[in-house]
């Protein structure tokens, strides 16, 4: 009887000590499963260009080469980005803290100084050597519509809702200059921007911008017929001869220099001579020459901000 006893007891114990151990495996398994959750949400998965690439969810030190102008608009800083983008003249108020990481040459040094989790560039250049700095997103320049590119950021970002609040409050600029330049440039009259370079003379496109988005896109003016097919939906301009600038300039141009290996000195030769005072353009003081650094951006920031220049001048003229 007393046998039967110990072994009773003996029985129970063992259940007692299996049951223990189930519930502290299945505690352990559940604790592992939620690091994974946790793990996993601290990083996604994002498709570019260069294949499917892991990328914190919320990324903290972002070092971009370009792009500056999106990441701005969107209510993101980054640590570090291109001398290029930290020049224009419109962002520069905001652009306190960003590190110069300089051009491509050098930029490779600079970027790993700054311990990024997530750099942004707009070609595969040196892509190995900047994945092995941090995640490396590869976003091509200028092969997106401008609010698709925006739209890809805010993803990116996780800031998809302030990219549409940004598109709406553009629209909105372009909605308030339309209402203002009523009645300004007349039907049938047209308007051109022009780029002039020491050995070029551009008509510029909509893919170069220089505020073409805003006459354009965004205002609805027609360039000059000769051109237009070069201009409008996204084109790449025409580096035209002076030779054609009676056909290609508008009834409204606005030009800018490209001052570089003797571009101010042409630009000076060009607007002394008597072709260009022929222009109608000319003699009806509708030639505006614009700051190329202001007008070398195409982000939203940057576009607001020239629409405002384009709306006066354009309201200064009548």
């Amino acid at each position: 009887m007393q046998l039967r006893k110990w072994l009773a007891l003996a029985l129970t114990l063992c259940v007692v000590f299996v049951l223990s151990a189930c519930g502290a495996t299945e505690k352990e398994s559940q604790d592992g499963a939620n690091q994974t959750v946790k793990q996993t949400a601290a990083t996604r998965k994002f498709q570019t260009v260069m294949g499917e690439i892991e990328i914190p969810a919320s990324p903290k030190r972002i070092v971009a080469t370009q792009y500056l102008g999106h990441l701005l608009t969107l209510g993101v800083k980054p640590i570090g980005a291109g001398t290029a983008s930290l020049n224009q003249a419109i962002l520069k108020e905001r652009t306190e803290g960003i590190e110069d990481i300089g051009d491509d040459s050098v930029a490779l040094e600079k970027v790993a100084a700054l311990e990024p989790d997530l750099i942004i560039r707009p070609n595969d250049k040196n892509y190995e050597q900047f994945s092995k700095i941090a995640p490396t997103i590869v976003i091509p320049w200028g092969a997106k519509e401008l609010y698709a590119e925006l739209r890809e950021f805010g993803d990116l970002l996780g800031k998809t809702e302030e990219a549409e609040q940004a598109i709406k409050h553009y629209e909105d600029k372009l909605a308030e200059a339309k209402e203002k330049l009523t009645g300004v440039v007349k039907e049938g009259e047209t308007v051109g921007v022009y780029e002039i370079w020491a050995k070029n003379f551009w008509v510029v496109g909509e893919s170069f911008g220089r505020g073409t988005r805003n006459l354009f896109a965004g205002l609805g003016y027609q360039p000059p017929e000769f051109v237009k097919d070069k201009v409008m939906n996204g084109g790449p301009g025409l580096d035209m001869s002076l030779e054609t600038l009676p056909d290609a300039a508008a009834d409204y141009m606005f030009v800018t220099v490209y001052g570089t290996e003797g571009g101010d000195e042409r630009a000076q030769e060009i607007m002394e001579g008597d072709l260009w005072k022929s222009l109608p353009a000319y003699k009806n003081n509708r030639i505006y020459q614009l700051d190329i650094d202001q007008f070398s951006a195409g982000d939203l920031i940057s576009l607001e901000k020239q629409l405002e220049i384009q709306t006066e001048l354009l309201l200064g003229s009548n």
